[in-house]
């Protein structure tokens, strides 16, 4: 669950800055309740007293535009380890709850806010995070969720293990199973956080496989499901682009634009629409509505900011550019050059080893690597700073393209001449070295296709 899982980070992060969640107060009023309930109890090995009172319970927001702590709970245990309240809150959500004891951080761990869906938990410290459930419609759903997720990346391991006879025909087959098996939490959970999740992942791990089922897919969630539109929306647009060219996928986000949604979907929906321009080569008219988008939200630093990153890219990084020089050592202590590749396509990938989501890009770059290779070059450039794990990585998964050493990145200067932002990121070079396209975080399948027409276009 995107928005929850960065949620957590944000306030997990604000809590080693030193941020109380005891002393911040919420800025608005709240709009939504539900009761809180449950026991914490203690390991008697640990505190043979029985006495369980005094921990503290609270359950926190971050609100970014003030920098601070809402809370949204918090109650302290009695002498039994029970304790009970109400959370106050704008929005249905997952929220981090911590727990605390003699003013000392215990753990933390997550839980699912909603209107009159009331919340009974249990946990023993330590092991809070191991022993900790929290009971309601819309937690039993999270929990349901989680597990087909835990499942799926299971079956992804499994397939990066080398270990299973998966061909690339296979993997669509995989994928759509998969993807049924999100979709359907919304038949055993309807109208819950986790139905909203299921419903987006299902098309996630589908898209750029199966175009017309993404569609399907994307559109009833934009009708039925009152949260993620504008992602729903942006992978709709890309499947349209895809099947009925740059306008039609424009013309979706516009569409979408017109309906009832949020601020910050309409932000996001217009990011992507510059995006989809620039990876259609219509640079004259990303150019021309960055500039729209800076006017009107010059007062917003971060958008902004993203603002300056993608001109950069525009400006930089564009089709038909030459591809920044560079120079790095290689895992086999050769050092090559952006010149030495140059006679071929190449595939520039800046990338973080430690990602669960490469481990699965790595299996699929394999399967597209051995159809063409012939033709085009792959390159590798970790950010992992260990040269153990970069080591480790590759020993259990032997690798044909050659491999950056650890720092490279950093010593070629690629972070800033690729103006890496978020990672993978991926740079198509022609044979002559200019650039056919940037992709950030971009789905292989949309690499693999770009990297197919091109070869089926080029007469040599």
């Amino acid at each position: 669950m995107n928005t929850a899982t960065t949620l957590k980070a944000i306030v997990l992060s604000a809590l080693l800055l030193g941020f109380s969640a005891f002393v911040a107060t919420d800025a608005q009023a709240q709009r939504s309740t539900a009761q809180v309930s449950g026991m914490i109890s203690v390991d008697h090995t640990i505190d043979s007293t029985g006495d369980y009172s005094g921990i503290g319970v609270a359950i926190v927001h971050f609100n970014p535009a003030e920098s601070v702590l809402d809370t949204l709970f918090y109650e302290t245990t009695d002498v039994n380890g029970m304790f009970s309240g109400t959370a106050r809150f704008n929005n249905r959500n997952e929220y981090v709850i911590s727990i605390t004891r003699n003013q000392r951080l215990i753990s933390t761990s997550t839980v699912v806010l909603a209107d009159g869906d009331d919340v009974n938990m249990s946990a023993e410290i330590p092991g809070f995070s191991e022993s900790f459930r929290a009971e309601s419609v819309e937690n039993t759903a999270v929990n349901d969720f989680r597990r087909v997720e835990r499942n799926f990346n299971r079956v992804v391991d499994f397939i990066n293990s080398g270990y299973s006879e998966v061909t690339q025909d296979t993997i669509p087959v995989i994928l759509r199973t998969w993807s049924d098996l999100y979709w359907s939490i919304q038949d055993t959970h309807p109208n819950t956080l986790a139905a909203e999740s299921g419903t987006l992942r299902s098309i996630e791990v589908i898209q750029g496989w199966d175009d017309e089922l993404v569609l399907r897919r994307a559109k009833q969630g934009l009708r039925e499901m009152s949260d993620f539109k504008s992602e729903r929306a942006s992978i709709a647009a890309d499947a349209i682009t895809r099947i009925d060219g740059l306008d039609a996928g424009v013309a979706f986000i516009d569409s979408v634009r017109t309906l009832d949604i949020s601020e910050d979907d309409h932000i996001i929906l217009e990011m992507r629409k510059i995006e989809l321009l620039t990876e259609h080569d219509q640079n004259e008219r990303a150019l021309r509505y960055l500039s729209d988008f800076r006017q009107k939200y010059g007062d917003d630093s971060t958008l902004n900011q993203w603002a300056d990153i993608y001109q950069f890219d525009i400006e930089n990084l564009s089709k038909g550019l030459p591809v920044p020089e560079f120079s790095i050592l290689l895992q086999d202590e050769r050092t090559l050059s952006n010149t030495d590749f140059e006679g071929k396509y190449l595939l520039i990938e800046v990338v973080n080893l430690a990602s669960g989501r490469y481990m699965t890009d790595h299996t699929l770059l394999s399967f597209i690597y051995e159809d063409v290779k012939d033709e085009v070059q792959f390159l590798t450039i970790p950010t992992t700073e260990s040269p153990i794990t970069i080591r480790a990585f590759y020993e259990e998964r032997p690798t044909s393209w050659p491999v950056a050493k650890s720092r490279q990145v950093h010593s070629a200067g690629l972070m800033d001449k690729l103006n890496v932002v978020v990672q993978p990121t991926r740079l198509l070079v022609a044979p002559d070295g200019t650039i056919v396209r940037k992709y950030s975080g971009t789905d292989l399948s949309v690499i693999e296709n770009d990297i197919k027409t091109l070869l089926n276009e080029d007469p040599s």
